[in-house]
């Protein structure tokens, strides 16, 4: 050391390596984070379609079952729209005979499917099944 002068410290910092390997780790945490995110959504959004879907089905089931609409043995199919949302499905009424101990009346199945209108008939989204006594 000479006389007069400070003494010369190393510099204290990142090197350049250190800066890229940390930038590197957070592009993948943050990579990881807004598909995690996407995902939740996407998921959040089909669960409501399903929870819409079930409803269509069990308010006409319940239509039926009140007598609003006329049961005939045969399938059917139809759109309404409801929360906002359009919807196609299908009603399949055929004669059953239930299974008991003893021997029981036939009675209406009545089972309906419901899909979004925007998409094809095999995206089923809910079934909806009850029973109509004679």
């Amino acid at each position: 050391m000479t006389p007069g002068r400070a003494p010369l410290h190393a510099a204290r910092g990142f090197t350049l390596l250190e800066v890229l390997v940390a930038l590197a780790i957070l592009a993948v945490a943050l990579g990881a984070l807004v598909k995690a995110g996407s995902e939740h959504t996407r998921n959040t959004h089909y669960l409501q379609e399903r929870t819409l879907a079930h409803w269509v089905g069990q308010n006409l089931v319940a239509r039926y079952e009140a007598g609003l609409l006329l049961p005939r043995p045969g399938t059917g199919q139809g759109s309404l729209r409801q929360a906002g949302q359009d919807w196609e499905y299908r009603v399949e009424i055929r004669e059953e005979v239930p299974e008991a101990p003893l021997e029981l009346p036939p009675v209406l199945r009545v089972e309906v499917t419901v899909w979004p209108a925007s998409g094809p008939a095999a995206d089923v989204r809910a079934r909806a099944v009850g029973y109509l006594l004679p």
